[in-house]
């Protein structure tokens, strides 16, 4: 089949929505909104190519170095995004097959398989994945070719070996081995191969030599198989331990007889006596067990013959320990082992309540603020007209700076707000890349001038356009342009540049922002670009601390990359790369970003102290 122009777009922007539909479902959860219009989009997508090929199915084959599909090559492996190289090379697929009637669902669940553990055509047919197929590669390991002896038929014109050991037909040779041992046997069929003493010394002492290795590989193949299943014992009891261990800070180390040896200073605290008190007593005869409950298994000593019994001891309150007991879970893999364990608030449903309240309070408050702020600004503007240059107009201009940013701070939660719950849309468009760059700048050049920073901008001749949206790629720049001046000192330089990406980062146009500020330290340089920090050399400033943050989402919900370099005591260097504009019919597939690492407590927490 020969593909046209108008199906090969058709391809390259399905690859493009399916890589950032398997970024996206490792950021958000499946019904986030950005998660299923992507979705959407790739099921469009597929019904497009299956109208444009009359219903045949889309086939995209990863071989060797290139991407195939349809048995058209398309483009070099090296220009992969790492998501969809990783999805092939982890489990093995040479070929992703798409029917007619391919559905959001299943783009969805091939999405998840990235995720899983065990088999992913299993993992799909659980699913009721019929028009997606996953072809395996088959890599078949070639044996030497082993020699076939040639046995010598009995001679018949006289002489021949077969008449030097009788002559007689196969049926008489396998009546008389079968009650011979096994030396005499190979004795008996080499002497119908040849009639030398000498040579058939040779051939048993060489087939002895083959049996033995044959027979040390079938054992070592026995004992390979025991060794594996005393490593996965071994590794089910070690993961098993480490969950529980992750649970609970105190240990408490008994003998045989349940009697206490050790305790660490968490378990003391716990059981509110010290070790001096509790030792050589049994575990399960403290007698001052309140709101303690103790489980213990009832067999602890160590046994390698019989089965132990799984019974297990308990002591304490038996609505504490029901409670502790609704409040945890156990989590187990497909074979049924131990991996992990949930455990929830009793009032998980009146902290759901709350959180909500929390979230309704915030959007509230933060638009509820921001109108009278806006008329507070404006009137201080114009009362700043009327007074004049007198003493009176400095201390307008400052409370204007400071509504100038509790505007700032209100706009930092309210978009924070919007990436958290996947309401901030992006448009992206071909966007000029020194516009953008000169934009920002001037839009940041009167508080440069008034801290005595020097803001200047220098751009590459004849840059191409990013497909970005415009006025979010500004505030981005933005972003980067307020935090350099935040640290960097009076008579300091601050300089944003633009510049194409070379070689394999052709595909990017980078913005930079470049400080002589105080630098950041090597250790602080990944914490700077999670919610709530401000650390450049220890100094800290006033803001929410959300800037980079929203920052670092923005830029890679549009296909960027974002990296810093820095030394304390040498300044900061920010580069964003943005996605070139190529064009609908050419748009190269974006680089994934990152897997994105779930966070440990919601920001709303951290923002109300809780």
């Amino acid at each position: 089949m020969t593909e046209t122009p108008d199906q090969k777009t058709l391809w390259f922007n399905f690859l493009k929505i399916f890589t950032r539909a398997l970024t996206q479902i490792n950021l958000y959860k499946p019904d986030h909104p950005q998660v299923r219009g992507a979705l959407e989009e790739g099921r469009s997508l597929l019904a497009a190519i299956f109208a444009a090929s009359g219903g045949a199915d889309l086939s995209v084959t990863l071989d060797n170095d290139k991407l195939i599909i349809n048995g058209t090559p398309l483009l070099s492996a090296d220009k992969l995004p790492n998501s969809l190289k990783n999805l092939y090379s982890r489990f093995r697929i040479q070929t992703i097959t798409f029917s007619q009637g391919a559905s959001g669902d299943d783009l969805l669940a091939l999405c998840q398989v990235q995720a899983h553990k065990g088999d992913a055509k299993a993992f799909l047919a659980e699913r009721g994945v019929e028009r997606v197929k996953l072809n395996e590669a088959v890599y078949a390991k070639v044996e030497a070719g082993q020699q076939q002896a040639a046995a010598v038929a009995p001679g018949e014109s006289g002489g021949g070996a077969g008449q030097a050991a009788g002559g007689g037909p196969a049926e008489k040779v396998a009546e008389k081995i079968s009650g011979q041992n096994f030396e005499s046997a190979l004795t008996t069929l080499v002497s119908r191969v040849t009639a030398d003493p000498a040579e058939q010394r040779r051939i048993i002492e060489l087939l002895e030599s083959k049996f033995k290795e044959a027979i040390e590989a079938g054992i070592s193949r026995a004992l390979e198989e025991v060794r594996r299943e005393k490593k996965k014992i071994e590794n089910d009891m070690a993961r098993t331990e480490s969950v529980m261990t992750s649970l609970a800070g105190g240990v408490v180390v008994v003998d045989r007889e349940g009697k206490i040896l050790m305790m660490n200073p968490e378990a003391e605290a716990i059981s509110g006596k010290p070790l001096a008190e509790l030792s050589g007593k049994k575990i399960m005869d403290l007698s001052a067990i309140e709101d303690q409950v103790v489980s213990l298994a009832k067999e602890i000593k160590p046994e390698d013959r019989a089965d132990l019994s799984g019974e297990v001891q308990k002591s304490g309150p038996a609505a504490t320990a029901e409670t502790m007991k609704k409040a945890t879970a156990i989590i187990q893999n497909e074979d049924g082992k131990i991996v992990g364990a949930v455990s929830v608030p009793t009032d998980a449903v009146k902290l759901k309540q709350v959180e909500q309240l929390q979230q309704d309070f915030i959007a509230s408050m933060t638009h509820e603020l921001r109108s009278p702020l806006t008329s507070i600004k404006a009137a201080l503007e114009m009362l700043s007209r009327d007074v004049g240059e007198t003493g009176g107009k400095g201390i307008l201009n400052t409370a204007i700076r400071n509504t100038e940013r509790l505007n700032s701070i209100i706009t930092d939660i309210l978009d924070f707000s919007k990436l958290q719950s996947g309401k901030m849309v992006f448009h992206p468009e071909n966007s000029p890349a020194a516009e953008i760059a000169r934009e920002a700048a001037e839009a940041m050049k009167a508080w440069s001038s008034s801290k005595g920073v020097n803001l200047s901008v220098a751009c590459e001749p004849s840059l191409p356009g990013v497909y970005a949206d415009r006025r979010r790629t500004v505030q981005v720049l933005i972003n980067l342009i307020s935090n350099a001046i935040k640290f960097t000192p009076s008579g300091g330089s601050i300089e944003v540049a633009a510049d194409a990406g070379r070689e394999a980062l052709s595909n990017y146009v980078f913005f930079s922002v470049k400080d002589t500020g105080c630098g950041i330290k090597k250790e602080d340089q990944d914490k700077i670009f999670e919610k709530f920090v401000q650390a450049a050399s220890g100094e800290k400033v006033g803001g929410t601390g959300l800037g980079l943050a929203i920052t670092k989402s923005m830029v890679i919900l549009q296909g960027g990359r974002l990296t810093l370099e820095s030394e304390p005591g040498r300044g900061s260097t920010f580069r964003v790369g943005m996605p070139v504009y190529r064009g609908q019919a050419d748009q190269p597939v974006f680089e994934a970003p990152p897997e994105a690492k779930p966070e440990a407590k919601p920001w709303w927490k951290k923002l109300l102290g809780m």
